[in-house]
């Protein structure tokens, strides 16, 4: 059986809800942009099933640690 990504393990990953939001859709949309620039599918940074939805996908990168983000001051 497959485990499931809960909204907490994302919260442990990047703790604002906010920020995880934005994070998520600047790489989602990073994803799709890489996707027309190679004609294919974007390299990937961790593993993924066939099925994964393209989000299931970015939240394993941010899961995984491949995908975060920095504070400006």
């Amino acid at each position: 059986m497959k485990k499931e990504i809960t909204y907490d393990e994302l919260l442990d990953k990047i703790s604002n809800k906010y920020i995880l939001t934005i994070v998520a859709g600047e790489r989602a949309r990073e994803r799709a942009r890489e996707r027309v620039e190679r004609g294919g599918e974007p390299l990937p940074l961790t593993k993924y099933d066939k099925k994964d939805t393209e989000m299931k996908k970015v939240f394993k990168e941010i899961l995984a640690g491949k995908v975060s983000y920095e504070e400006e001051e």
